[in-house]
């Protein structure tokens, strides 16, 4: 064999080497996919996403500025909370939830005080016409003053079910399953549990 026959033989071979790694790697990547539901992605349906996320990211803001008693407007009127077992149905039980422990002080907007943050994380939203679910992880971060390091007091899991009423969405029913940090005011009812 010529030398120029050797080198052409040996430049298909790596060709073909390179083609074979290259469907292999697809079929790799295309299996998960498969795997996956999607539904087809409209404007509407990434749009109510967008809505959703954001109805979740203020309703921990809310909370965390201290509007506890304005959270139940979040819901539907035959909503169910369920805080790690913890039940609340419709906007008076879950307003009621929330309520700031008799005789304890709304902080001042002045002071010097700790804050508490929820980061909400890893979405899945899936939506269905009026009909919705989103699944996150949260975790509270507390910051003791503007000199000192934020430090982490709870981590959980929440799922949602949403549907979308005069053309806003509202929360019918949210399960919040603790995985850290649980409360105390939620010993008696909490039991580990992967799902609603």
């Amino acid at each position: 064999m010529s030398s120029l026959s050797a080198r052409l033989f040996s430049q298909v071979r790596q060709i073909g080497v390179v083609c074979a790694v290259s469907t292999f790697a697809l079929l790799a990547v295309a299996a998960p996919l498969r795997a996956q539901e999607h539904k087809p992605l409209t404007m509407a349906t990434l749009l109510d996403r967008i809505q959703i996320e954001d109805l979740l990211t203020r309703y921990y803001y809310d909370l965390s500025r201290g509007k506890a008693h304005e959270l139940s407007e979040y819901f539907t009127e035959d909503a169910l909370l369920d805080v790690d077992g913890t039940l609340a149905r419709g906007h008076k039980e879950i307003a009621r939830l929330y309520q700031r422990p008799e005789g304890a002080e709304a902080p001042s907007a002045t002071a010097q005080r700790r804050r508490g943050h929820m980061l909400l994380t890893n979405p899945v939203i899936s939506i269905d016409g009026d009909k919705a679910t989103a699944e996150v992880i949260w975790t509270g971060v507390m910051n003791e003053g503007v000199g000192k390091a934020p430090s982490l007091y709870e981590e959980g899991r929440e799922y949602s079910e949403l549907r979308k009423i005069k053309g806003r969405w509202l929360i019918s029913k949210r399960c919040i399953m603790s995985d850290s940090g649980l409360p105390d005011k939620f010993d008696a009812t909490y039991k580990p549990r992967e799902t609603c």
